[in-house]
């Protein structure tokens, strides 16, 4: 396959934070459906019937990648989603699927 033959490159971090854990993908949905959504860890988890230890690790990968945003108020750290950077992610995965479709085999 030459240089011109290969998919298009998704972001790594991209790939990474949205398509490599179905908790993630959770959150995101849990998001999407209750945009104004601003919550604690734990109480995230119960939105989705789990323990905040479940899901740590996937809320603040999404936060690193500034899917999330954390604030903090109070004593606790909220979370809540990054419009900006979601629709960007969004658009990000839309270029490189229609990349993919217009790619022509050798």
């Amino acid at each position: 396959m030459s240089e011109g033959d290969k998919a298009p490159q998704l972001p790594e971090n991209l790939f990474n934070s949205l398509l490599s854990s179905s908790g993630r993908a959770d959150l995101l949905l849990l998001f999407h459906r209750n945009p104004g959504l601003i919550d604690t860890v734990e109480g995230i988890a119960r939105r989705m019937g789990k323990k905040g230890k479940a899901i740590e690790s996937d809320v603040s990968e999404l936060a690193k990648n500034s899917i999330l945003q954390k604030k903090k108020v109070g004593n606790s750290d909220v979370y809540f989603l990054n419009r900006e950077k979601d629709a960007e992610a969004q658009r990000d995965i839309a270029n490189y699927i229609t990349n993919l479709g217009g790619k022509k085999k050798s």
